[in-house]
């Protein structure tokens, strides 16, 4: 990724500049071609944390279908039980209980998963911002050395 930067760098120490301003004309195909080649170079972390996302979207469409399934096979022993009425108050009391549990095992991989995704998160924003970051310092690298250029040819001859 610096070695790209270094190259935009270059392009734009390279570029014409324009007359009576601080602008620099580039080759616009030879500028995109080094902006295209830095989005490839983007950190692994960010394309990790994409996977991390996709990951965390099928842990809880799993865990909702388990819970559905859950709930379901609660009701269906609930509604059995309830039609024996020599039964009545215990399968009154084991629906609850299996409903319960659902509920229960639920929120806690709800849970997890947050937390889980809170740490992804915060890897890709960390990721993100050193990224910011070596694009910030590379404009900055830039700007400084077009303003050296500048000082200099701006300098009248024979000072020094």
């Amino acid at each position: 990724m610096l070695y790209l930067v270094d190259r935009l760098e270059e392009l734009v120490s390279l570029g014409k500049r324009v007359p009576f301003s601080t602008r620099v004309m580039v080759e616009e195909d030879e500028f995109l071609a080094l902006v295209d080649q830095l989005r490839v170079a983007v950190p692994n972390e960010i394309k990790q944390a994409q996977r991390v996302i996709k990951e965390r979207e099928r842990i809880i469409g799993e865990a909702q279908d388990e819970a559905a399934d859950i709930v379901d096979r609660a009701r269906a022993e609930s509604d059995r039980l309830v039609s024996q009425s020599a039964l009545l108050a215990e399968a009154k009391q084991r629906g609850e209980e299996v409903l319960r549990r659902a509920e229960e095992e639920q929120q806690r991989t709800r849970g997890e998963l947050d937390v889980y995704l809170l740490n992804q998160a915060q890897l890709v924003e960390d990721a993100i911002q050193r990224g910011l970051a070596v694009m910030q310092d590379a404009a900055d690298s830039t700007l400084d050395a077009m303003n050296e250029l500048k000082a200099q040819v701006t300098r009248p001859a024979g000072r020094d």
